[in-house]
């Protein structure tokens, strides 16, 4: 199966399990081989996007990895504090550590998509990466400053007019203000640099929201990054270039995996 604007809310799909994570109630869902020991990806969602933005991908992966996405603080079924403050890049960063200890997540391959590119790279700045193998980073900028950053939906590229919507109703207004604040103001391009682990960075290139000047600065900041950019895609290659967006996803962990392999055995 393909990503597809088809694949439905992960909240209809049971269980619905939830997790205790920083004194709050935060919805995930998993799916895929049950072996503790598979490899597995943890999705990280955007500004104002939900776990069911990955729901298609998911299902595309989850024959070979085991796929898990928390569902942010501020999205609903999952908790939603009442000011503002209690949301930030570096909040849902350290939110998304709590999860992956909890569940005993190791050698994990990270994938970030729009505001969750920051929130992946706060997670290794903050965080370390000693329980991720390697990291995606799709259609997202390091800091605010690089263009467009458009807050309405483009119609090039963009998901389905019915997946912006539900991801738009999803949040709450002080989730909104908070992730917006911390959107303008949130800059780690100076921790690119130390990023010690593989990188893949798949931009689409004719992404209204995350110019691909963004991508190519990453590619040339971080040591050891892979950058696959997405022709015919804008801010949303995994749904309009799902096909070759699946390719790439297992190519490169299979990459990454063979290279430890080939190290361990030295």
């Amino acid at each position: 199966m393909l990503p597809t604007k088809d694949s439905g809310s992960l909240t209809k799909r049971r269980p619905m399990p939830f997790a205790e994570i920083n004194g709050l109630q935060l919805f995930y869902h998993e799916q895929g081989p049950a072996d503790p020991d598979a490899p597995t990806i943890v999705f990280v969602h955007g500004t104002q996007g939900n776990a069911s933005l990955y729901a298609g991908l998911m299902d595309a992966l989850s024959d070979r990895f085991r796929c898990a996405v928390l569902n942010h603080r501020g999205r609903p079924p999952s908790d939603s504090p009442d000011h503002s403050s209690m949301y930030s890049i570096e909040q849902f960063a350290d939110d998304q550590a709590a999860f992956i200890e909890q569940r005993g997540y190791e050698n994990i391959t990270m994938m970030g998509w729009s505001l969750g590119v920051r929130t992946t790279l706060a997670y290794l700045h903050r965080h370390g990466s000693g329980r991720v193998g390697q990291a995606i980073l799709v259609a997202g900028p390091p800091s605010p400053n690089f263009g467009g950053q458009a807050l309405t939906p483009p119609d090039q590229g963009a998901p389905p007019r019915e997946v912006w919507g539900e991801q738009f109703r999803s949040s709450t207004e002080a989730c909104w203000e908070g992730s917006q604040h911390s959107r303008a103001t949130c800059d780690l391009e100076a921790t690119l640099s130390s990023i010690a682990i593989p990188v893949a960075i798949f931009p689409g290139r004719h992404d209204p929201i995350c110019p691909h000047a963004a991508a190519e600065f990453m590619s040339r900041e971080i040591p050891n990054a892979t950058l696959r950019t997405f022709e015919e895609s804008g801010h949303a290659p995994l749904v309009t270039e799902a096909e070759r967006f699946v390719e790439e996803t297992v190519a490169f962990i299979e990459r990454c995996e063979t290279a430890r392999s080939a190290i361990a055995g030295d």
